[in-house]
């Protein structure tokens, strides 16, 4: 490619919004080599770093950007990424509170710019500023996006339709459409489940370092799936007369986007990690009838601050959690409809706790491993490396690359006024999970 700096960066900036870190980094590399002064290519590159979890590189790479560009807006929010993530807490603080003035910013730069100051300040321990100011943040970004919101269902009112529709549903979950040998890609075959900020990245992270395990994080590999039979009231029943034929094709079209991503599943053990794909359920045994569930838990109170706490893309899920009652009504209806599940779906189903995983590391894997056919592998312990060395693309990546600790444990205890308008909404989950 005979481009210029400029072309570089273009290029080098498609790729890093496709997740495709490492082509650029290379893109932006070859475009500093053409310009070492170019500012798109250095700010660039230092982004790609910092996501990817370099921060010594990206360190380097900000350090060589021009004076003058310290006071410009997005190099403010790098330069506060960065120190937080090496935990200078303090600096964070300043830079994002010298940010969130800077009158040009966007309401999306603002509203993030905000949810990250709010954790720093819950690092700095001032816990009712922490949230007042994730309060602000979460509220610009429901501005932002409530009409999109409106236009489209719900993500409450959608786990509630299919809650309703597998209880009702009068068909045979047990009668699989296709032999196990149809759906025989891979070796063996799990769905990594459960509701975000519920410990997913870090089992996932765990799992990878098996050499028989193959995983892949969150992408929408049943997503045109959903649309053709769990998308509205009208499609579900398609699902229950859907012939055997169609059925391997819905399987073969899947296995086909899992190897377009690159993942290699022959012989293999295949993770799907899908954290907000417990809507997914019902596609599971009628396509997939030899899989496996790992369903992540964590406790509920927990859950519902991370999730009010963190800056995510918004899409119909993530909205809800720019309320806190919202949050814990999307929690409480995923919940419920997981027991549904369990209790209609001919699926073969373990709960991981993910507190149990942080305070018994070999203890819960070990009851992974037996429940997922596998042996106990000493490459698996070491998560926190394998984590820096790879791009995460979630809010858990700075948790997960710093090994286990019990940091965010109960963590909502320090929020407890925060929290009491939804304690009763989740009063039942911490019940029925054991977490009272």
């Amino acid at each position: 490619m005979n481009a210029s700096a400029d072309q570089w960066c273009d290029w080098a900036q498609a790729e890093h919004r496709g997740g495709r870190a490492e082509r650029a980094a290379e893109g932006f590399r070859r475009a500093l080599t053409l310009d070492p002064a170019s500012f798109a290519a250095g700010f660039g590159l230092a982004s790609v770093l910092l996501d990817g979890g370099d921060v010594d590189g990206a360190a380097a790479v900000v350090g060589t950007l021009s004076a003058a560009a310290s006071e410009r807006p997005e190099v403010l929010w790098l330069a506060a990424r960065l120190a937080a993530a090496q935990g200078e807490t303090a600096t964070a603080h300043d830079l994002l509170q010298r940010l969130v003035r800077y009158p040009q910013l966007s309401f999306e730069q603002r509203a993030e710019a905000l949810l990250l100051l709010g954790l720093v300040l819950g690092d700095l321990h001032d816990d009712a500023e922490a949230f007042a100011v994730a309060l602000m943040g979460k509220a610009l970004q429901r501005d932002l996006h409530r009409v999109q919101a409106r236009s489209r269902e719900g993500e409450v009112a959608k786990l509630q339709r299919l809650t309703a529709w597998i209880a009702a549903e009068p068909g045979d979950w047990r009668s699989p459409l296709i032999a196990p040998a149809a759906d025989a890609a891979a070796a063996s075959h799990v769905f990594l489940l459960g509701f975000p900020r519920s410990g997913t990245t870090l089992l996932e992270t765990v799992l990878a370092g098996h050499p028989r395990v193959a995983t892949l994080e969150e992408a929408p590999t049943l997503a045109t799936a959903y649309q053709a039979f769990l998308s509205d009231a009208g499609v579900c029943a398609d699902l229950m007369r859907l012939q055997a034929d169609e059925a391997e094709a819905w399987v073969d079209h899947y296995w086909r986007g899992v190897r377009q991503r690159g993942i290699d599943v022959a012989g293999k053990l295949f993770v799907d990690k899908q954290p907000a794909g417990t809507l997914y359920l019902p596609l599971i045994p009628r396509l997939f009838p030899r899989a496996k569930i790992l369903f992540a838990l964590r406790d509920p109170r927990d859950v519902v601050l991370s999730c009010f706490r963190q800056a995510f893309q918004i899409n119909a899920m993530t909205y809800t959690f720019t309320d806190l009652e919202q949050t814990a009504a999307c929690y409480d209806a995923c919940m419920t409809l997981a027991d549904q599940a369990r209790a209609r779906l001919p699926l073969a189903w373990l709960d991981v706790r993910h507190e149990a995983l942080v305070e018994d590391f070999a203890g819960e894997l070990g009851r992974v491993v037996e429940f997922l056919a596998l042996e106990p592998h000493p490459a698996m312990a070491d998560f926190a490396r394998r984590a820096a060395e790879r791009t995460i693309r979630t809010p858990s990546a700075t948790q997960v690359r710093a090994g286990l600790n019990r940091r965010g444990l109960a963590r909502w205890e320090q929020y407890r006024t925060e929290l009491a308008p939804v304690l009763l909404t989740l009063a039942p989950w911490v019940e029925r999970f054991g977490y009272a």
